[in-house]
Parts: structure tokens; sequence; C-alpha cells
């Protein structure tokens, strides 16, 4: 007797519900795929940006440092500044390779949008070394850098002249930012004496971003750093822990969603198998009297039941992945200091690991309709029909 074929004609023979609960087995695979996809995702995409950032430490004011720390990688304005007369005496310090002021600050246009400002000098790029620039870094006042994206947006080109009305302002694109998939596309990088002057912080900065020549001498320099008088150092771990930190809460609650689904999913799947179980008492109690035992009957109702959640668990990676898209921009609208860059990817482990849970679903979900189809007596059964 061929257990497999079996249990793919029963199947097929309910089409809708086995349909129905392959949907929803399907749904719940999804969900843990997305899920178990963005935590690693996360985590990857932070530390990759964070690599891209250059920035090895950020030296900023006591009391705001986790603030100018996440504005060093997605904009916006802090309450406080330090002092730019902090910056020459960063860099004297001894292990430090490149210091660069930051001056950062979001404008609200009229329709909305924000567009996010770094004020920064010549050496910014130097912490940028993967970038690559069609034009050139700005050599004047009246010079800006664009983002890919923010060109885009702007729909501007090297040579053309950006107006900023809420500035009064007006400056000549030197050079756009060739896409680097990560929030600097989205940036408008001005030298830093004209975002000082055209944002009213003259001698301030929202911080210092510093890389070291030697990571291994870095609680050296940072000693070092935190001697001067108003400074504090927040070290690029210390940056990464903190955002982890702000969705943590959020992971949690997702996967409480999560284990919802699947214990849903579960009892979708119990409810389907037992309902074909009772329907087939009959069939089975003719079984038995042809000779079937009782663990070929507990095994063709297993099987059944693993097929069933398998094909699901297949269907769910298929569609996790069809959906990572918009998965992946609701994540980014969603969670705090999400880094750029997809959380959702095709990963072999996490798929093979989302499928084998389905699975492990049914295997869990089919053991009660097993035992009750190979317990029954079949005189009682064939009486009964």
């Amino acid at each position: 007797m061929n257990l497999l074929r079996l249990s793919w004609t029963n199947l097929w023979r309910r089409k809708l519900r086995s349909g129905l609960t392959l949907a929803g087995i399907a749904v719940a695979t999804a969900a843990l795929f997305s899920l178990l996809s963005f935590n690693r995702g996360f985590d990857r995409a932070l530390t990759e940006e964070m690599e891209s950032s250059g920035i090895h430490m950020l030296v900023s004011t006591e009391g705001c440092p986790m603030e100018a720390a996440s504005l060093a990688l997605h904009g916006g304005e802090i309450p406080k500044f330090l002092d730019a007369r902090r910056l020459p005496e960063i860099r004297d310090v001894p292990g430090v390779q490149t210091a660069t002021g930051l001056l950062i600050f979001s404008l609200i246009e009229d329709e909305g949008r924000a567009l996010y400002f770094y004020g920064v000098d010549e050496r910014y790029p130097a912490l940028k070394p993967h970038w690559k620039i069609d034009g050139a870094w700005f050599k004047g006042p009246d010079e800006i850098v664009l983002g890919a994206e923010a060109a885009l947006v702007e729909k501007r080109k090297v040579g053309d002249k950006v107006y900023f009305p809420e500035l009064n302002a007006e400056f000549t694109v030197s050079g756009i930012v060739q896409r680097t998939g990560s929030e600097d596309d989205g940036f408008f990088f001005l030298p830093l004496a004209t975002a000082q002057r055209v944002f009213k912080k003259e001698g301030k900065l929202t911080g210092v971003a510093v890389h070291l020549a030697d990571l291994t001498a870095f609680d050296k320099v940072k000693d070092r750093i935190e001697a001067l008088p108003d400074v504090y150092v927040v070290s690029r771990d210390q940056i990464m822990q903190q955002i982890l930190k702000m969705t943590g809460s959020s992971k949690t609650l997702m996967a409480a969603v999560l284990i919802v689904a699947l214990a849903v999913s579960v009892l979708g799947v119990l409810n389907t198998v037992l309902m074909s179980v009772f329907e087939m008492r009959g069939e089975f109690g003719y079984m038995r009297c042809v000779g079937a035992s009782r663990g070929a009957i507990f095994r063709l109702v297993l099987i059944e039941t693993l097929v069933l959640c398998l094909l699901g668990g297949i269907a769910g990676v298929i569609l996790g992945l069809g959906l990572s898209a918009a998965t992946d921009q609701w994540l980014h609208d969603l969670l705090p200091y999400a880094p750029a860059g997809r959380f959702i990817r095709f990963d072999s482990a996490v798929a093979g690991l989302s499928v084998a849970a389905a699975t492990l679903a049914g295997l869990l979900a089919g053991l009660l309709p097993s035992f009750k189809a190979a317990s029954a007596s079949p005189m009682e059964v064939v009486r009964h029909v």
C-alpha cells in the first residue's frame, strides 16, 4: 500500500478545506520566515551601515551622546552643541587619523517633506572611501553635494542651482554621491562654515566624527579625548547596542504576534485532520478488515498531515520572499533608527528552519488524529457506518 499516494489522494478529495489549511500554514510560515530574516538582517544591515560610516567614535557634549550618534547616521537635530574649538584639539590627539566636524540639521518644506543637511569639512570624504562622486567635492562656500536620492527627488545634476526658500539660500551642485544603499543617499552636504552660517550656529558642532589609525588603541584615545573640557565619547559598538536596545521592544511584540499565528495555524491543521479522520472512519474500518494494521493507519494520517504542512511551509517561504520589499518598507517605517538596506533576504538556513518549524507543527498537530484513527475497532467502525 503506497501511503504517500493515498495521503495525497485524500487531501485532493477535500480541495477547499486542504487549500484553506495550507494557506493558513503558509501565512504563519511567511511570518516566521520574515521575523527570523529580520533578526538576522537587522544586525547585518546595522553592522554594514556602521562600517560604511567610517566612524569609530563620535565626540559630542555630555548628556546627548546617543542622540548625536544616531544623528550621525540618520540626520535630525539636537538641543545641545559642541564648541567648535574642540575640533583642532581632537585632531591633535595621538592615535586620531581623521577627525571631521559635523553640524546636522533638518528642514521641513512646505509640503511636509523633511530635508537633512550635513555641514562637513574637507576631511569628511576620508571617512567614506567607498563613495563614488559624480563631479567633485565642494570647494567654495556656495557649493553643495547631494546624495543620489536627494538629487533624484530635487531633479538636479552637477552644475545645477538648488534654492531653499526656508533658508533663503541658493547653492551650486558641485557633486552627486552615487547610490550607496545607506542613509547617505538622502542627505544634502554643505561646507561646515556655510552650514553654521545658514543655520545660525557659528562656532557650534553637533559632534566630531573620529576615525582611528589603530582600533586597538581605542581606550587610550578615548581617555585622551575625554580629558578635554565638556566632551563625551561614544563608540561605534555603543551606538549599535543603543539602537538594538531601542528596537528590542518591537522585536518582542512581533515575536508575540508570531507565536499567536503559529498557534492558530497548528489548531487549524488539527481541526482539518480531525474532521478528515471522522469522515473517513468507515474507510479506515474497511482497511482494517482487509488487513491494514494500526501502524499503517497511523502513518497514513500522519503522512497526510506532514504533506500538508510541508507544502504550506514551502509556500510560506515563497510568500515571505515575495512580500519582502513591502515588509522591509513597513519595518523601516515602524522601527526607530532602522539602518538602510534590506532586512529580508533569502537565506537557506532561515528558509530551512522555517519549513522545518511548519513541518514540526504538522507532526504535533497530526499525532492526536493519527492515534484516534489507528485506535478504532474495525468492527465497531463498520457497524456505525
